[in-house]
């Protein structure tokens, strides 16, 4: 029986590729310009919690009982994430907005639109927050793990 390399290693080999395949090669410019900011005099209700869309959930052929999800999640302005853990690698991108990250043992950092970000494996995610008080963060980010395991787990 072949043996497989180790959970994080399969997720980082394989989440380009399934990231390029669930788009279905398209880009993210593909699920639309950001919505045009509300003209002063009209007041739009903001979303108070968070939201994590599953956009495409794939079978990863080369791994039976694996499968590659790929989400887009919104944070209200100045959300913030509890404590939680991920049982894989993921793979984003800042489609719109800007948040704040530190895992275990690091320093924050702040990762703004149009650039990518990767989310380790088991190690606690101490901080995740949108620190903007007015926009909302919007990002994709894929996963590729067991089927049926949660996307996260709080700590």
């Amino acid at each position: 029986m072949r043996s497989l390399p180790p959970r994080s290693l399969l997720s980082v080999a394989f989440l380009p590729c399934a990231l390029l395949a669930a788009c279905h090669g398209s880009t993210p410019a593909a699920l639309g310009p950001p919505a045009p900011p509300p003209a002063h005099d009209v007041e739009t209700p903001a979303s108070k919690e968070i939201t994590r869309r599953l956009l495409s959930q794939q079978d990863v052929q080369e791994m039976p009982g694996w499968e590659t999800r790929l989400y887009l999640i919104e944070y209200p302005p100045g959300m913030q994430a509890p404590r939680h853990a991920h049982p894989a690698v993921g793979i984003g991108y800042v489609l719109e907005g800007r948040f704040e990250s530190a895992f275990e043992g690091e320093t924050p950092a702040i990762v703004e639109a149009g650039h990518s970000f990767v989310d380790k494996a088991d190690v606690v995610h101490v901080l995740f927050r949108n620190p903007d008080p007015l926009r909302p963060l919007r990002f994709l980010i894929a996963y590729t793990i067991r089927k049926g395991e949660p996307l996260m787990r709080v700590v």
